[in-house]
């Protein structure tokens, strides 16, 4: 057997050689590091670990992995873990498209304090598993300034795929996560974080992701944007705003993310709103 090689800096360079691995997009934080990796169809890679800990969503294209456990194929929609170190070699019959997330120590020593992690490589057999890495895609691929939150809740829901949620019951909405819910929206233009909101209320990031949805039926980010797009609409109906000045006073990045996000959750541009809202004023 081949020694193995640290994936890391000019290692890199000669286990993917050429245009063999290309990066679509990315997002950093302190906490993890999410790229969109796509694969050439023929390539093998030789045995190599990664220093750190690792998910990878398979978007689309099998592939073919190897590990101390054995190998199997990893098929569409589905989610893998590596720990660190961990031995593996790849083939690409095909090639293949996969969300690739870099696991940095904070997130692992976070999710650690919430109950047992995984640990062993291979496929994560949990039905919530492929949604929960789809939902990770989706969020990436919005990329605005509270997707953050949602990527981080459900990389620390997939660390903790062996723990059995409690079945839902109905009760009144604690009054932390009401606390939570006025913060998001007092600072609506904020770039928050779960450790942030997790220190203000002192309950655990996994607690506060998990409720949230279960009380207001939508993640963070969700809310986050729903509440945006709620002013805009407002904003929109006054008239005195153009569309990049009203994207910018309710949080979004750019005037192109907000287009999307408005679209998305009312049927209908910025522009055509407006239009609609103003012809059924002067009727």
């Amino acid at each position: 057997m081949q020694p193995s090689a640290s994936a890391s800096g000019a290692q890199r360079s000669l286990l993917y050689p050429g245009e063999s691995r290309r990066v679509l997009g990315a997002l950093e934080t302190p906490t993890v590091k999410v790229e969109e990796t796509v694969y050439a169809p023929g390539l093998c890679v030789a045995r190599h670990f990664h220093d750190t800990a690792n998910f990878i969503y398979i978007i689309a294209g099998a592939h073919w992995s190897g590990y101390s456990r054995g190998g199997d194929i990893c098929a569409p929609r589905t989610v893998r873990f590596l720990p660190a170190g961990e031995p593996h070699e790849n083939y690409f019959p095909v090639g293949s498209r996969a969300l690739h997330i870099e696991l940095r120590q904070p997130i692992l020593e976070l999710a650690a304090e919430h109950g047992h992690t995984i640990r062993a490589p291979g496929e994560l057999a949990r039905p919530s598993a492929a949604a929960l890495g789809a939902r990770l895609y989706r969020d990436f691929r919005r990329k605005d300034n509270v997707s953050r939150i949602d990527i981080e809740a459900g990389i620390l829901q997939l660390l903790l795929e062996g723990r059995q949620d409690p079945p839902p019951r109905r009760s009144p909405v604690p009054s932390w996560l009401l606390r939570i819910r006025e913060m998001l929206r007092e600072r609506q233009n904020a770039r928050l974080s779960l450790a942030e909101l997790s220190r203000s209320v002192g309950r655990h990031p996994v607690q506060i992701s998990r409720q949230f949805h279960r009380h207001f039926g939508c993640t963070i980010g969700e809310y986050m944007r729903r509440f945006r797009v709620a002013r805009a609409q407002s904003l929109l109906s006054r008239g005195d705003m153009e569309v990049a000045e009203i994207a910018l006073a309710c949080g979004f990045s750019d005037q192109s993310h907000f287009t999307t996000a408005f679209r998305r959750l009312t049927g209908v541009p910025p522009h055509r709103y407006r239009l609609q809202i103003s012809g059924k004023r002067s009727i």
